[in-house]
């Protein structure tokens, strides 16, 4: 019954943020904006961009507010219930395929009046490992349908264990359990590390795990090297990735990030299914929650006889919510 009230205000959050937005741009009201954008804007440019976003943030929080209530012991909303939300949109053009579109969004309502830090996620995607990936390299053909609405729970007794139960895949219940730490060699090389179980009705049993490696070159430049390993009981196969991102922080406000990675099966023999380079510039010019990203890249499929495909990927991606790392 708790599941099925989740997803009632969830589905009004979404009408909520429609509306909203719709209201913020229309009315124009006399409100302040955020003081000391990045960029100058005229004064209806300030009150449409701040006040489109600050409304969206109060349509979040008001959500989380009253859902949190109906686990209130007093009934009351706690203040310290918030909603944080992404949405992203981008288009990532290659030879071959000029219509690839990408649009993503995660939301997440933090109810303290629910124990053990427990949150509500929806999001169309249940790896969250998969925001920084090209459209084209995430099996497009396994990851339609995969929007996801789950309660994620903390381990009372430690905080490095995690849980999620809830709908996802293809409209399956699913269960996760999940352990993340990392350990400090010095204070410019950290190790994360992360282990997963999972169990879906329909797929079954399923495993991962994965390490990064962090190493802070200097203030301006950072090195990230990733290696994963996925099981699924299902297909009896495994699926690995591995990753190389070197950052270079060139403003307060820009990022260059070189990446190179590749994916591969382990049957009916190990073997690579894609590889892709590429140079991307994530920016936000205009306000801190707003990014613009532009990324070329090379792309190399095996169901394509690994002939050299080249793209561009043009993709924005708008935050809303207090929290300033945008952690999900």
């Amino acid at each position: 019954m708790k599941l099925l009230l989740c997803i009632s205000v969830l589905a009004y959050c979404v009408f909520g943020v429609v509306f909203n937005s719709a209201w913020a741009h229309e009315s124009r009201s006399k409100s302040s904006p955020t003081e000391a954008p990045f960029i100058h804007l005229s004064n209806t440019d300030k009150q449409w961009f701040d006040e489109w976003q600050r409304n969206i943030t109060q349509t979040f929080h008001l959500q989380a507010q009253t859902l949190d209530a109906w686990f209130s012991p007093t009934d009351l909303p706690s203040d310290k219930a918030s909603a944080f939300g992404k949405v992203r949109l981008g288009w990532e053009p290659r030879s071959g395929d000029w219509s690839n579109i990408e649009p993503r969004f995660k939301i997440r309502l933090r109810l303290p009046s629910l124990t053990h830090k427990v949150d509500v996620l929806l999001s169309d995607d249940e790896d969250n490992y998969l925001d920084d990936a090209l459209n084209v390299s995430r099996e497009l053909q396994t990851q339609k349908d995969n929007t996801t609405l789950a309660l994620r729970f903390f381990s009372p007794r430690n905080d490095k264990i995690s849980y999620r139960v809830g709908f996802g895949r293809r409209d399956q219940v699913f269960a996760r359990s999940t352990y993340q730490d990392h350990h400090r060699f010095s204070p410019k090389i950290n190790l994360l590390y992360e282990s997963r179980v999972y169990y879906y009705n329909r797929d079954g049993w399923g495993a991962e795990t994965g390490v990064s490696l962090l190493l802070e070159r200097t203030g301006t430049k950072l090195d990230r090297f990733s290696h994963r390993w996925y099981f699924e009981d299902k297909t009896n196969q495994f699926k690995w990735n591995i990753e190389a991102q070197r950052y270079y922080r060139l403003s307060a406000q820009s990022t260059f990030v070189l990446n190179a990675y590749a994916q591969g099966f382990s049957r009916p023999n190990m073997h690579t299914e894609h590889i892709y380079m590429s140079a991307k510039l994530r920016s936000n010019p205009l306000r801190p929650w707003l990014f613009f990203e532009i990324e070329p890249f090379v792309l190399w499929l095996k169901k394509e006889d690994f002939r050299r495909s080249y793209g561009l990927a043009l993709r924005f991606e708008g935050f809303f919510g207090d929290n300033a790392n945008f952690q999900f």
